[in-house]
């Protein structure tokens, strides 16, 4: 799944190929695209950005594209045009000699001005965003009562924050996942923020690949203090935590 780290990636490189240029031919086999394919040939894609795991194209016909990737989706840039359409690529935008392919896209829905206001108002802040404070984010998490494990993964509060940056980020500061969000002292709130950040950059600045401390690391020892990683589900979607019960007492 891509996370916030990913997905800036992801947005960056589609910048470069798509930001600024004329659509020559846009194709898809999804039912529900159909209408807006045949309407974007021949526009502008005036800007590609992105926020938490949510990647947006603005085209010049006013509308937005919206697209997240969940499990399988992704972009593929290929060289030249495609005579046929492969299946799994739900929409394909080709610009000068290159064709932009969006492969199993899971999420991708069109929307207009209002529409695209109501999704980013939706997302709390992009913990990658040099808009989004310590104070944001501090503030966002002391209002809530939920398991912090929980809380992090909830992008009305929080936008970006998937299940890797969340365990690697308690990890790090010292922080039970099950403890409450609210309840959380001060400086270990802020020392909490500081480290959402840093491992989200590290991954940013690997290519999108992450260090695991503690993910995926059910049994193993722990690097810090020997003990073994456990895995507890969390939510009402029962997603996995990984956490040292030694480092990261309750």
């Amino acid at each position: 799944m891509s996370e916030g780290p990913q997905v800036k990636r992801i947005a960056e490189r589609l910048q470069k190929v798509l930001q600024g240029q004329i659509i020559t031919d846009c194709s898809t086999h999804r039912e529900n695209l159909r209408e807006f394919a045949a309407g974007a040939t021949g526009s502008r894609i005036c800007r590609v950005f992105c926020k938490g795991k949510h990647i947006f194209l603005e085209f010049s016909t006013e509308q937005f594209l919206q697209n997240h990737l969940l499990m399988r989706g992704k972009w593929r840039t290929i060289k030249g045009r495609l005579l046929l359409l492969p299946s799994e690529m739900w929409l394909a935008l080709e610009v000068h000699n290159t064709t932009v392919c969006n492969v199993n896209g899971q999420v991708l829905r069109v929307l207009d001005a209002d529409g695209l206001q109501s999704q980013l108002h939706a997302l709390g802040p992009d913990v990658m965003s040099s808009e989004c404070t310590r104070e944001h984010m501090i503030h966002g998490i002391r209002q809530h009562d939920t398991a912090i494990g929980e809380l992090l993964l909830n992008q009305s509060v929080l936008s970006g924050i998937g299940n890797v940056a969340k365990s690697e980020s308690l990890f790090l500061a010292g922080v039970h996942p099950q403890a409450a969000a609210s309840a959380l002292a001060s400086q270990k709130l802020a020392c909490l923020t500081e480290f959402i950040r840093y491992v989200m950059w590290e991954s940013y600045h690997a290519g999108g690949r992450w260090t695991h401390r503690v993910y995926r690391r059910y049994g193993m020892k722990c690097y810090e203090c020997g003990n073994r990683i456990v895995m507890i589900r969390q939510g009402k979607q029962r997603r996995s935590t990984y956490f040292c019960p030694s480092c990261q007492r309750a």
